[in-house]
């Protein structure tokens, strides 16, 4: 078994975190009208996913929809 990529409380929550990113790179793809690779690209450089790797504040947790409004908002600044 491989090590978790991403922990909270001890617990692995890899697999939640993942499914956030991909519902979030979705919901990019689909406002912006561009490609999975292009809203990924975007999404990876932007302080918004790197708040989301910190599991400790647990951005993590909340609706795909709240990620991606903290990403448009960043980015509108």
């Amino acid at each position: 078994m491989s090590e978790p990529i991403y922990t909270f409380q001890g617990k692995d929550i890899t697999m939640n975190v993942c499914i956030q990113i991909r519902a979030v790179v979705d919901i990019l793809q689909e406002k912006l009208k561009i490609s999975f690779e292009e809203a990924i690209l975007r999404f990876y450089r932007s302080n918004t996913y790197k708040t989301l790797q910190e599991t400790e504040n647990a951005l993590w947790a909340e609706s795909a929809e709240y990620i991606a409004d903290r990403y448009f908002e960043e980015e509108s600044k």
